[in-house]
């Protein structure tokens, strides 16, 4: 399942690559790369933030099941 997460925002990344072109209207080669290394990162930090999102989510529902409960 986790794989699945860097595809969906992969998806993203197009559309929000060609905005960003729009918007900065890079003029040179390095223009380019800077705007798809910001989208790049923009990415992979969505990805790290759903991941976290989900690890908080699992973090909270430990902690509220019993602490009696044997483990396994």
């Amino acid at each position: 399942m986790m794989d699945a997460e860097p595809e969906r925002h992969m998806s993203k990344h197009h559309t929000q690559q060609e905005y960003l072109f729009a918007r900065l209207q890079p003029e040179s080669e390095l223009e380019e790369r800077l705007v798809r290394q910001i989208v790049l990162c923009s990415t992979k930090l969505a990805h790290i933030e759903a991941l976290l999102a989900r690890a908080e989510e699992q973090l909270h529902n430990a902690l509220a099941e019993p602490q009696d409960k044997p483990l396994g």
